[in-house]
């Protein structure tokens, strides 16, 4: 589990260096992510798949 936790912290240390990110920035763009991926299932599952 330790190792999982470096690598993840590694990784975001990496897109927040690539991106230029601050951290307030990054948390915008985790909130945003968010946002987009709960919009697509909504339309997947209440619009194209009528339930």
């Amino acid at each position: 589990m330790k190792d999982l936790i470096q690598a993840h912290k590694k990784l975001i240390k990496t897109v927040k260096e690539q991106m230029g990110l601050s951290d307030y920035g990054m948390y915008w763009l985790a909130f945003l992510e968010g946002g987009l991926t709960i919009w697509l299932l909504d339309r997947i599952f209440f619009h194209w798949l009528k339930f």
